[in-house]
């Protein structure tokens, strides 16, 4: 008889090991099934003992030891990974089954005596390299790398944020190397997961794999180089705990085994730029601090003093709408040319509705949800009437509604929603075919794919899409459109210039003949250095803001959330920053509210990189309740 150690693996808030008995004899780094509650999950076997060398500490156990259920692979992870992962676990003040649920995919685990192991080399010596390129210059590198790895009988990987990212990079890459080219991702039913698995093992010749995150191993032994690829998306951080950003833990696998790891996009992280400077990583090539477009640039500014704001849609005002323009006329003009010559038009709207918030004109409150007191967003429906969505909890109420504040009817609709920019185009410009793009009209990635095989197959149609459109775009299109990026400059968070930035690069990226920025905020020096591509003096500017203001690199950022009632999460988090002292924590109020009526709550402090992973506060965060969320290095303070 045998007491087992495991690793549970799982999401929840559990102990880093539990203990099962079993008749078996595996060998650490088995994988098998536990019973925990009332259910069965996947673990791996962190340690065998003979129960006979045990029997005091299992008399004095406080629980009863249940049996082990069964084992599914006798050997499938290496000690090097189990570090590994134990150090990711201490970095997000997690458990070790956390980081191995999310790095590992699920079907994997369920598949573990289906598959062939993973391997996990361990050579002395890692490097990082840094990439800073457009999209074409990026794939001919690729190319590049992957015809000198395959002389060399190196297979190499891709690593990509979201999966259309990956279905691009294919694309981008498979010409030449069809037999050898392969992609793992979660929208790949679990047969064919185990089939491409198993067929990457056991081709002869070296391969190349596209993989998302969960697919941190792989099994072979001959790779030796690693890409992340679009290293500046958004898509890189899991929505759930422990909210792992798969770029820091593909850095940490890859100097594990001793791989050679790439970071590239056409835009670094500013934090990616800061480690260049300090010589921690190396630039690849000479960086490109100019991104190059051959599209013709044109930059309009929105603003005129003497136009009024847009009338309240829910009253008989009479006040002059002509003034107020949602497309300049430039962009119309595109619009009109674009179906003349037969070309393509995206036109980018940041969010869904018809106006983004809707302020009191009387008292300036800012009209919000009854249900869950986030700003609603004015929608028009099929027949033509407007009505207020909450785009957090899905709460509809009437347009015909009166300021909650002071009961005024001069409400006001502010920003230029993705509705309004589709009716625009349609009344101003018959004839012209228009797509759109967003959460409310296509809500599943095949619903999107259709519409992009549409507009591409219909010359001289114009396509409206919000960010959910982005990663679903052609590689080229003949004409942008940016109409507006104003509502992020309301956001109070430390990224939001860099994702400005970021989305201005992209587009210029995609544009082969013009790209057209219009915005109310023209005073903004970010436009002036997006529309003119300098990356250069946006990195020197935004990088001085955040030593300013101790914002990452500077400062490791952790960030603790609660939600509840107000009152009772006010006092949880005083309890926080008591019982953390002397460690330093500001509290402040969630930016916009969660649902189901509920506030939240943050707590933020501000860490030395140098002095994290500081131990006693990773115990003090691990032994926080279940209802507290710990964000390390968190995407957004909001």
């Amino acid at each position: 008889m045998n007491i087992i150690e495991v690793i549970p693996i799982t999401h929840e808030k559990v102990p880093e090991t539990l203990s099962y008995f079993s008749t078996a004899d595996p060998a650490p780094g088995a994988i098998v099934s536990v019973p925990l509650r009332t259910r069965h999950i996947p673990a791996i076997i962190s340690t065998v003992r003979p129960a006979i060398d045990m029997k005091s500490e299992i008399r004095r156990a406080p629980y009863e030891i249940r049996k082990l259920a069964k084992i599914k692979a006798t050997s499938f992870l290496n000690k090097t990974f189990m570090d590994d992962c134990a150090k990711l676990a201490n970095y997000y003040a997690t458990h070790s089954g956390a980081i191995i649920n999310t790095l590992i995919n699920r079907t994997l685990l369920d598949n573990a005596s289906k598959i062939a192991p993973p391997i996990y080399n361990n050579r002395p010596k890692s490097e990082i390299v840094a990439i800073q390129g457009d999209d074409n210059d990026r794939i001919s590198s690729w190319r590049s790398l992957i015809r000198q790895e395959f002389a060399r009988k190196r297979s190499l990987v891709f690593y990509v944020p979201t999966i259309e990212s990956g279905n691009w990079l294919f694309e981008s890459l498979e010409r030449g190397v069809e037999e050898y080219i392969f992609t793992l991702n979660s929208d790949i039913t679990e047969k064919k997961i185990v089939e491409t698995w198993n067929t990457i093992a056991e081709t002869e010749h070296p391969v190349v794999v596209i993989a998302t995150g969960s697919f941190s191993i792989m099994p072979r032994s001959d790779i030796e180089t690693v890409v992340i690829e679009r290293e500046n998306d958004h898509g890189w951080i899991g929505q759930k705990a422990p909210f792992l950003d798969h770029r820091y833990a593909i850095e940490t696998l890859t100097r594990g085994r001793g791989d050679k790891l790439y970071v590239a996009d056409v835009l670094l992280r500013n934090e990616t730029l800061f480690r260049t400077e300090r010589n921690d990583i190396s630039a690849g090539q000479p960086f490109k601090w100019r991104s190059i477009s051959n599209a013709e640039d044109t930059f309009i500014d929105m603003k005129d003093p003497d136009a009024p704001r847009i009338p309240p849609a829910n009253t008989d005002d009479k006040r002059d709408k002509s003034k107020f323009k949602v497309l300049s006329d430039q962009l119309l003009a595109t619009v009109s040319a674009n179906r003349e010559d037969n070309t393509h038009l995206f036109l980018f709207a940041l969010r869904r509705g018809l106006a983004t918030s809707t302020v009191c004109d009387d008292c300036d409150t800012i009209v919000a949800c009854n249900v869950c007191g986030a700003p609603i967003v004015l929608h028009t429906s099929a027949n033509g009437s407007n009505f207020y969505l909450c785009h957090r909890c899905g709460d509809m109420s009437s347009a015909d509604r009166l300021c909650d504040n002071c009961n005024s009817w001069r409400l006001t609709p502010l920003g230029i929603g993705i509705d309004r920019v589709y009716k625009e185009i349609v009344d101003k410009s018959p004839g012209t075919e228009v797509f759109r793009i967003d959460a409310d009209t296509t809500k599943t990635p095949k619903q999107i794919r259709a519409v992009i095989d549409r507009f591409v197959q219909s010359p001289g149609s114009v396509l409206v899409g919000t960010e959910l459109a982005i990663a679903y775009l052609p590689s080229r299109i003949d004409h942008i459109g940016i109409v507006s990026l104003d509502s992020l400059f309301a956001l109070p968070d430390f990224r939001i210039p860099e994702k400005i930035m970021y989305l201005l690069t992209r587009f210029r990226n995609l544009a082969e003949r013009s790209i057209i920025v219009q915005t109310r905020k023209a005073e903004e020096k970010i436009f002036e250095y997006g529309i003119k591509g300098n990356l250069s003096d946006f990195y020197r500017i935004t990088i001085a803001e955040r030593k300013r203001f101790q914002y990452p690199p500077y400062r490791t950022l952790i960030k603790l959330s609660i939600e509840g009632k107000k009152d009772i999460i006010a006092k949880a988090m005083s309890e926080i920053e008591r019982d953390i002292k002397p460690y330093e924590i500001d509290i402040f109020p969630a930016f916009t509210s969660s649902g189901r009526g509920n506030s939240n709550i943050h707590g933020l402090l501000r860490i030395d990189p140098i002095r994290w992973p500081d131990q006693r506060l990773v115990n003090l965060l691990r032994n926080l309740p279940p209802s507290v969320s710990v964000r390390i290095d968190p995407e957004s303070l909001l």
